[in-house]
């Protein structure tokens, strides 16, 4: 089922199915950008006989992320996916070190040179189970899955475009979050800040997102963006979603790749490896491999 969801929802946003769809009749795509890298990076620790201790690992890391965008007379159509899954084996454990999809597509129409109006829907969640403590014990312990959370944000507001650079900025005065809790148990626990029993929490809001991308050479690709969200009703409580991300293609078949992602949410509490539960705290990732890329 997870697949399909994710199957779909790639479909949708991205331009070249609907392309593909049609007849081969030439056509005209000069209207079309686009810019992405893919990778599959490993990573080995191997002991044998070391009289200082250690223990044997195995990692693995698929990460994809593209962007699409459309540009004719006064429509504007961007489209991006962002997604990625990690393991790492460690002797017989196995845990999870990176799991994420990130969704966006945004219509916008032209209202001068550099603005536009604009109308946006992104959907976040993740792949598979995640627990606060690993090696897991108990696989019934988990704290997250895919759904739970899951969110989806629409916004409707104006959005600047740099007219040399691709750098834009969304700033919407009206816009929703709905925060799913799918799981029944984290549900009736009221993770992630739904109503105990409840599975959804609908916030109205405000936010602002800013977007960049950099093709700083033909084999190294930047990307970051940044996330403010506040909901009306604790107006100035700000949750902050900011992502970076550097692929270097260091020759025709490796890849250097470095993501950070930084969180802060006020709903979602903290919970530590004992399963004590903290207040909403900075949440901090970096993942940093080498291995099997392509920049496009």
């Amino acid at each position: 089922m997870k697949k399909l969801f994710l199957l779909a929802a790639v479909a949708l946003l991205s331009p070249t199915a609907s392309i593909m769809a049609q007849d081969d009749a030439p056509r005209d795509t000069s209207y079309w950008t686009h810019s992405g890298a893919a990778s599959l990076t490993f990573g080995q620790t191997s002991f044998t006989n070391w009289a200082a201790g250690g223990e044997n690992s195995v990692s693995v890391l698929a990460a994809f992320a593209g962007k699409w965008n459309y540009a004719k007379d006064r429509w504007m159509w961007d489209n991006s996916a962002d997604l990625g899954y990690g393991l790492t084996y460690q002797g017989s454990d196995q845990i999870k070190n990176d799991d994420h999809i990130d969704l966006a597509t945004r219509l916008g129409y032209k209202a001068s040179a550099t603005w536009a109006y604009a109308a946006e829907l992104n959907f976040k969640s993740q792949f598979n189970k995640g627990y606060s403590k690993y090696p897991v014990t108990d696989d019934a312990a988990y704290i997250s899955k895919f759904m739970a959370p899951g969110y989806l944000l629409g916004s409707i507001g104006m959005t600047y475009t740099h007219p040399r650079e691709d750098l834009k900025v969304l700033i919407s005065p009206v816009s929703e979050k709905m925060t799913f809790v799918s799981d029944r148990r984290l549900s009736d626990e009221g993770a992630y800040g739904v109503e105990k029993g409840d599975r959804v929490l609908a916030e109205f809001g405000a936010l602002v997102k800013g977007t960049y991308s950099k093709k700083i050479t033909e084999n190294v690709l930047f990307n970051t963006e940044v996330l403010l969200t506040s909901a009306y009703k604790t107006f100035g409580n700000v949750d902050v979603d900011w992502k970076m991300s550097l692929d270097w293609k260091l020759n025709k078949y490796f890849t250097f790749k470095a993501n950070t992602y930084l969180l802060y949410d006020d709903d979602i509490r903290y919970v530590d490896k004992d399963g004590v539960k903290h207040g909403p705290r900075v949440q901090f990732k970096e993942v940093v491999g080498l291995g099997l890329g392509y920049i496009f």
